[in-house]
């Protein structure tokens, strides 16, 4: 008798059992240290993923204006130059609790993004090895936030056009 996980069954089985044997296998082989997603560093304010690395470089917020800035540098750890596709609506801060705040601007490098622009992507070629300034800046901070936690990153993945990755970056380090 077969189970549904042997060879010739399991690409027979519908997509949904395809997709949880998939799933399973991706579980099974991060549990178990063989594939990682996202690989945090030492310093909790440095983060990798995609081959990118994110650290945070300043991050406050001005109590007359209320007003968070945060600066990060982006390092594309890669041997060839690669198009960075950010998705601005979705690059947020993120309080302690864990309220989100969208930009007012985002700059990286030269490349100015203001919110009301209503554009929806920041394209930027990253060289190998260069970091690159990236300042994010929200406007009306509520009088209770007195810190940004977070800085959620999302961009497109490398190797797959059109599927985005969310990096959560630590703006303070621990």
């Amino acid at each position: 008798m077969r189970t549904a996980f042997t060879y010739p069954l399991f690409f027979k089985a519908s997509g949904r059992m395809r997709t949880f044997c998939t799933a399973a296998f991706m579980l099974a082989a991060i549990l178990t240290g063989k594939y990682s997603i996202a690989k945090p560093a030492a310093d909790s304010s440095v983060y990798i993923l995609d081959g990118i690395l994110f650290e945070t470089k300043q991050a406050g917020i001005d109590s007359t204006t209320r007003t968070a800035t945060v600066i990060l540098t982006l390092t594309s750890l890669h041997d060839r130059p690669r198009e960075l596709k950010i998705n601005v609506f979705g690059t947020q801060l993120i309080d302690p609790s864990r309220n989100a705040y969208y930009f007012s601007t985002i700059m990286l490098e030269r490349v100015l993004i203001r919110f009301e622009d209503r554009q929806n992507y920041l394209h930027y070629l990253l060289h190998p090895k260069k970091p690159a300034q990236m300042t994010i800046i929200v406007e009306n901070i509520p009088q209770d936030v007195d810190i940004i936690e977070l800085v959620k990153i999302v961009f497109e993945d490398s190797t797959e056009t059109g599927r985005f990755l969310e990096a959560y970056v630590l703006t303070q380090r621990k």
